[in-house]
This record gives structure tokens, C-alpha cells and sequence, in this order.
């Protein structure tokens, strides 16, 4: 039976991916997804076969329409979903991965390589578990019996020929086999509804006299979703087709091998180990009373049922057939993946990284990732874990969160008398780069200024380094003055973090600062000049959707603050001003969100300080302090805002203010730092003297008291935002900013 080779590159063959999928509409999402970033000199189409599924999983496929070709299974069994596959596929190979999985960028370009010997009918590469950490699957043999040895330390193609007792193993996560092999060998045999259904096809690939390449890369990461038979747990409940078809295997393939009496004891010693393990799950919890029960009941009849097949030998009619074949026929679909505007590998490093945070790097850093991702590149965002290490796939961007430990300080950590704990974090981030540059180039590493995250790659000079400049600890330090006052702090920590700042903003391959205002007091107050030819002024941006929420209608006008209640946001000011435009304007509400549990070295807390102050009490209701609040939280609360106001004494930029003007919002802030780059005076917004109350109350009732004006100013903030505030844009003005970094990493080698 021969097979069309369509969409061939003359150096890489066409590859068809099939995705087998039941009841998995959400994990099928984030497979499709990650298809988008693969990077493969062929041509390559997606084939999703679907069913029986009962969920959404037919509305995420419609989604797809146009990008890849589909199909329905009537029954829930694997190796008929798997055949239909290969009746449809129209590529020189097929590629599996399951519908709960997600391949690296290398994925087919890899397992491609290997069928440049003509000699392979199969090849697959390592599996990662949930965690992206640890491999669930590397190197495998398997016997005549199915079982399987996860021991050896590398491939085993010395075993690949016919009758080989045992036989390189795949994983059916991430599996491939020259189409003309599968066809000649009848596909999967469809006894196998699930388990050893692979097992079965890789022995009669090496029968048929094809090596099987296991390959130490082409990696998958497996995200172990539940199913009909495995619960979120991972505990195995349905165990009928399990015990069927090992009883089934070992008739169909052992008995050239063994006795009668051997194959029939290997199936009692598999029937005990499932027994034991049930029996520990439900004593554990795992599974319920109910689940144990009914696999005392399935035992019998899988005994029986794979005891009668295994005995019958495969039938004709459970192999792929010209029949079938004639079925699904179809076209070769090209699925287009993202254009690599810059196909460059970008890693980020931040401690703070969304959910568990929302501060200004946080989101800088998570839209950055994105809108970069998005012109096709690969993107790592290395950031703190609090329990496990862990590498998920989000939006196109490779999360990597990691727990800090105690890293050992090389020389010059110690020389330059970095504290332990900055230390560690960087040399982790440092060390988890190093992990990713096993497995592709890294091209640059971008670091926030704060807390010199990127110190270790400083030291160490791997990479192309770039440096991006928020507040440094000189201005933190101006909001603390009981920080800088206290001699042995600064002698521990103070000290020695200025001194590592400095060494960074002048080492580094490339700066980004986020406002001239920033480049322009960092100098100052740091006595330094930063190079021309590393610095560049890039303004941060925001993905681009608004919210759906809308502002109340009420009547009550909605004044909206968003940061930390410290010296340094204003929020003094703002209390002490809000009393005073109550007084004139009742009717408006004030929303105060951020960290209300900072307090000053003397106990000083702004919010219960107001709350148990006469004007508090007079205003209680009109003034709510909400505390810390969730990303959707904060997003329907500018949505929800008629003014936000933001009187920070300084702000190297100010993204909050961004976030309101996404939404059409009118802003008020300081005439200092970095806002007036954002806050255009009377245009967008107002702009009002640092630490004066009397022009932050004539502005707030400015705006109160104007409807028109609010909605003047929140629509042209819009199309500012538009024009020059966008992720989008942010992320085209990296280009240059890291072509900068990799020219200057260069030069002193050359």
C-alpha cells in the first residue's frame, strides 16, 4: 500500500501531526496553541481526531477551521482514534502527542533528523512530567511480556531486529513513525482501546526490520490532564482495559518465547500488582469505595475477555485497511506557525511575576514576554516559586518558577559583598538559563535594576546582558530615611547593592530606560554616564484589551487610586486632600487599592490612621481602603472608575497610569519623575506639584466636576495609549534594544 508524500522540503519531510483527543477541550487549547511557536524547516498539518467527546472540545476545534484538518471517532478507544489519524495523514511522518501536551520549539525539526537513515521507521524524544522538571519518560526497553525497563542511560538501536526479545520503547506522548512503515505493518491494532497500545506497534516496527531512534531531545512536556480512566490524581480508576490487553499481549507476542504455564504466570503476577495498588488507592483515599469495588468486578471479566482475544491472534479487520484508507481521505493541509519576525530566544528574569503579583516589573514583564512571543520568538520567564520548580506554557511564553536555595558565592559576589539572598536568586535564575541554553541558543537575558537580579549574569558573561532601569535603592532609600540613617543596614545591605546597581548599569550589553526622567536622576544621583551606545529609551506598554466592565451610573463619581499606601505614592497627600473635596463634592466615592499593611519605623499605618480620625469617621463608606486585590479585581476597578489619581512623589514611569488610560480613564498626577513622559497637561490628564494637597484638591474637583472634560481627557488618553503605549510597541522597540546587547557582547571577542 503506498503512501502520497505531499508538502515535502527537499531537506526536511512533510509531517503530519496527529492530536487524538477525548473530553480534553481546555488542555486541546493549550496543545493547538503551542503549535503556533514550533520550528520546523518543513511543512507540517495538524489532524485532531475527536471523540467521543462530550464537552467543548468540537467548539475549541471550530476555532481552529481553516488551520487544521478534523475528524470524529464514534468509540473511545486510542488505537481506532490512531488509525483514523493515519487514514487522513498525508505526510512522509506521523508525529502523536497527546491532547494534554506541549512540544518545544525544536519538537519536529528534531525528530525529522532522525529519518534522515532510511533505515528508521520510528523515532521519539524525552518526556517531561507536570512539573517540566523532572522526565517522566528518557530511554525505555520492553519485553515480549510488555514490560518495561526505564533504566538505560541511552538508546538501545543494537536491539532494533526482527524477534528481538526485547525492543526500544516510545512513549505515545511523543512518538513518530515513518507513514510508509505504519502502513505496512497494518497501524495500531485496534484490541487496544488504551495501554500497550504503542508497545505493540514499536515490536512490529523492529519486526518489520526498522530501527526505532530514540532521540535525547525533541522534547514534550506532559501536563497529565484527566481522563475516562485516570483521575487528577494520576490514580488509574478503570483498570478492565489494563489488565485486558496485558493478558492479550502476552499471548499474542510472548508465546514464542515462553510456556503456557510462564505466560499465564506473568498475567497473575500483573493481576496481583494491580490488586495491591487499587487496595493501597482506596485505602489512601484515591479512589472510591465504589471505583474498588467495580475493579473487582472488571478483574474477571478482563481475565476472560484478553484470554479468548490473545488466543484468536489479531484480527484483519482491527488493522488499518485500503478500505479505511479510502474513508478518510483528504488533502495535505499546511498549518502555518508563527513568522519569526526576530526568531530570536529571549529569557527574562523577575521575581515577580503574575498571579501571585501585580506590581509595575510584574506586569511589565508578563506583557513584554507576551507581545515578544508574539512576533514569532521564543521567550523564558524565569520567576520565584513558593512551594515546587515547575515550567509551564502560558501564552506563548515558557513559565519557568523556581524555589530559591543557598547558592555558593563565587569570588567576585564576595568581593563586591552582595547579600547572600540576592545572591542566591540570581545564581538560580543564572543556573535555570543555563538549563534552557542545554537545550537552544539563548540569544539575550533581560534583568530589572531592582534588586540586581541579573548580577550573576554580570559575573559570569555568558549571555548578552540587558539591564532595565525602574527605582533603583538610591530613591527608595529617599522614602526611607531610617533605612539610610541606620549605619550597620547600610554597611550590610545598603552599600553593597548601590555599589552592584552601579556595576550593573555600566556593564550591562544594553540598558532600557523606561523614561528620560530615570536615565537623567539615576545619573545624578549616582554620579555616572551611561554609555551611548548601550542605553535606550523605551517606554513600557500594556496589552491592549479593555475590559468589559463599565463605570456605575449611579450618580457617584469614582475616584480610583491603585499602589502601595507608603510615603513615596502619596497617599498622605491624597488623604489629607480627600476630606476637603468631600466637604465640596459628597457625592463621589474614593477606592484605594494596594498594600494597606505598610507601616512607617514609627508605627504609622495611613489607613487606620484615617479610619480612626475624625474625618474617617465622618466619611466612613465614602473612602474604602480594599487592601491587596486579584489582577481581575484591579482590571474591573479601572474599568469601574470615573478619575484615577496616582500623587506618587516619584515614579521612574507610572503604569498605573497606562492601566487607566487603556481604559479611557481620565489620570491625575505629579509633575516629577517619569509622568510627565505619560501625562500629557490638560491633553490626557493633570498634572499637579509633588506633595501639595491644595492643586491635588483643585484637580480633583476640576475633574468631578466635569463630566465633559472626564471624557475628553479619557479618550484622547486612549489614543495615546494606542499610538505609543502598547506591548505591541513595546515589544518592536526591544528589536533594536537586544540587536544592541548581542553587537556589544560581541566586541570584546573580536
Amino acid at each position: 500500500m503506498s503512501s502520497p508524500q505531499i508538502g515535502a522540503s527537499p531537506h526536511r519531510p512533510s509531517v503530519s501531526i496527529v492530536i487524538n483527543t477525548l473530553d480534553r477541550a481546555s488542555s486541546l487549547q493549550a496543545t493547538l496553541e503551542s503549535f503556533r511557536w514550533l520550528r520546523y524547516t518543513g511543512a507540517f498539518e495538524v489532524i485532531v481526531v475527536n471523540g467521543p467527546s462530550t464537552d467543548h472540545s468540537e467548539q475549541v476545534i471550530e476555532q481552529w477551521s481553516g488551520s487544521i484538518r478534523t475528524a470524529r471517532c464514534p468509540v473511545a478507544n486510542l488505537s481506532v482514534s490512531r488509525n483514523i489519524g493515519i487514514c487522513m495523514a498525508r505526510g512522509q511522518i506521523v508525529a502523536f502527542i497527546d491532547d494534554d501536551a506541549i512540544p518545544e520549539p525544536e519538537w519536529l525539526d528534531q525528530l525529522a533528523s532522525a529519518y534522515d537513515n532510511p533505515m528508521v521507521g520510528a523515532a521519539g524524544g524525552f518526556v517531561f512530567d507536570h512539573t517540566g522538571y523532572s522526565f517522566q519518560y528518557r530511554y525505555c526497553l520492553v519485553d515480549r511480556f510488555g514490560n518495561a525497563d526505564l533504566t538505560p542511560s541511552g538508546a538501545t538501536p543494537d536491539l532494533c531486529f526482527p524477534k528481538s526479545y526485547r525492543f526500544p520503547h516510545l512513549l505515545g506522548a511523543n512518538s513518530s513513525f515513518r507513514t510508509q512503515a505504519l502502513l505496512e505493518i497494518g497501524g495500531f491494532d485496534e484490541e487496544y482501546e488504551y495501554f500497550l497500545d504503542e508497545t505493540d506497534v514499536c515490536l512490529r516496527i523492529v519486526d518489520a526490520g526498522y530501527l526505532i531512534a530514540q532521540l535525547p531531545n525533541a522534547y514534550v512536556h506532559h501536563k497529565f490532564a484527566s481522563s475516562n480512566l485516570r483521575g487528577v490524581n494520576r490514580v488509574v480508576r478503570n483498570r478492565y482495559p489494563i489488565i485486558k490487553n496485558k493478558v492479550y499481549f502476552s499471548l499474542k507476542h510472548g508465546r514464542e518465547f515462553h510456556s503456557m504455564d510462564r505466560v499465564l504466570k506473568e498475567q497473575a503476577d500483573f493481576v496481583q500488582r494491580q490488586r495491591d495498588e487499587m487496595t493501597w488507592a482506596a485505602s489512601d483515599g484515591l479512589i472510591s469505595q465504589s471505583e474498588h469495588e467495580a475493579f473487582q468486578n472488571d478483574i474477571d471479566l478482563a481475565l476472560t475477555v484478553g484470554l479468548q482475544r490473545g488466543l484468536e491472534g489479531a484480527k484483519p479487520d482491527m488493522m488499518l485497511t485500503a478500505a479505511k484508507r479510502l474513508q478518510w481521505a483528504g488533502d495535505f493541509h499546511r498549518f502555518h506557525p508563527l513568522r519569526e519576525t526576530d526568531s530570536s530566544t529571549l529569557v527574562l528574569i523577575s521575581k515577580d511575576f503574575p498571579p501571585g503579583h501585580s506590581g509595575g516589573i510584574a506586569t511589565f514583564t508578563k506583557d513584554l514576554a507576551e507581545a515578544y512571543a508574539a512576533r514569532g520568538n521564543t521567550v523564558h520567564v524565569i520567576t520565584q516559586s513558593s512551594d515546587i520548580n515547575r515550567v509551564d506554557f502560558e501564552n506563548g511564553v515558557w513559565i519557568h518558577r523556581l524555589v530559591p536555595r543557598q547558592m555558593e558565592r563565587p569570588p567576585a559576589a564576595v568581593t563586591l559583598r552582595l547579600p547572600q539572598h540576592i545572591w542566591n536568586w540570581s545564581a538560580v535564575a543564572h543556573e535555570e538559563t543555563a538549563r534552557i541554553a542545554s537545550h537552544r541558543r539563548v540569544d539575550v537575558v533581560e534583568a530589572p535594576i531592582w534588586d540586581c537580579e541579573g548580577i550573576a549574569f554580570l559575573l559570569d558573561r555568558r549571555w548578552a546582558l540587558t539591564t532595565s532601569l525602574q527605582t533603583t535603592l538610591h530613591f527608595w532609600l529617599e522614602s526611607h530615611p531610617e533605612r539610610r540613617n541606620d549605619a550597620d543596614w547600610m554597611t550590610a545591605f545598603g552599600t553593597p547593592m548601590l555599589r552592584a546597581e552601579r556595576a550593573l548599569m555600566i556593564g550591562s550589553d544594553a540598558v532600557r530606560s523606561i523614561s528620560n526622567a530615570i536615565r537623567c536622576d539615576i545619573e545624578a544621583a549616582y554620579d555616572m554616564r551611561f554609555r551611548p551606545e548601550t542605553l535606550r529609551v523605551l517606554p513600557l506598554g500594556l496589552l491592549s484589551e479593555t475590559h468589559s466592565a463599565e463605570a456605575p451610573t449611579d450618580g457617584v463619581c469614582t475616584v480610583l487610586f491603585v499602589g502601595r499606601l507608603e510615603h513615596r505614592k502619596g497617599i498622605d497627600v491624597l488623604l489629607q486632600a480627600i476630606p476637603r473635596v468631600l466637604e465640596r463634592a459628597p457625592d463621589v466615592r474614593f477606592r484605594i487599592l494596594g498594600d494597606n499593611t505598610i507601616t512607617d519605623p514609627h508605627g504609622y499605618n495611613p489607613s487606620q490612621e484615617f479610619e480612626k480620625s475624625d474625618e474617617g469617621r465622618r466619611w466612613k463608606g465614602k473612602v474604602v481602603f480594599e487592601g491587596r486585590v486579584t489582577d481581575e479585581q484591579l482590571r474591573t476597578a479601572y474599568a469601574g472608575c470615573h478619575i484615577f489619581v496616582a500623587p506618587s512623589r516619584f515614579e521612574s514611569f507610572g503604569l498605573v497610569f497606562l492601566e487607566a488610560m487603556r481604559e479611557a480613564k481620565p489620570v491625575i498626577g505629579c509633575a516629577v519623575g517619569g509622568m510627565p513622559e505619560i501625562i500629557r497637561h490638560q491633553q490626557t490628564g493633570l498634572l499637579v506639584k509633588p506633595g501639595n494637597a491644595d492643586e491635588l484638591i483643585a484637580a480633583l474637583l476640576e475633574l468631578i466636576r466635569s463630566p465633559e472634560s472626564r471624557d475628553r481627557l479619557g479618550k484622547a488618553g486612549r489614543h495615546v495609549f494606542e499610538e505609543r503605549f502598547t506591548a505591541a510597541r513595546m515589544a518592536e522597540g526591544s528589536v533594536e534594544l537586544y540587536r544592541l546587547a548581542q553587537a556589544n557582547f560581541r566586541k570584546p571577542s573580536e
